[in-house]
């Protein structure tokens, strides 16, 4: 299966542990390569970026605010971004 190089919207891939406890989410806009990985908030969000700046997707490894995520959305995409991770993302691991 080769990636895709068009714009998804957005894709939620989750990781967890053998009891069910789930351990790393990865939110995707897009299936590109990296060109660079940011700390967001210390170890607990990364985002990855394209080479010409554009975010690809966030890693989240531990409780984050919502709004810590939110506000790196860029302004057109924020609304559906908003309603898909709010009804997606584990809430122990994204909260408000």
């Amino acid at each position: 299966m080769s990636p895709r190089k068009q714009p998804i919207g957005f894709e939620i891939s989750t990781s967890a542990r053998d009891d069910g406890t789930i351990e790393a989410v990865y939110i995707y806009f897009a299936h590109k390569p990296v060109a660079s990985t940011r700390e967001i908030k210390g170890d607990a969000l990364l985002a990855d970026f394209d080479a010409q700046g554009n975010i690809i997707g966030f890693e989240i490894l531990a409780p984050v605010k919502f709004s810590d995520i939110l506000d790196l959305v860029e302004p057109p995409r924020r609304a559906p971004f908003e309603k898909f991770v709010r009804q997606a993302a584990p809430p122990s691991l994204v909260h408000a």
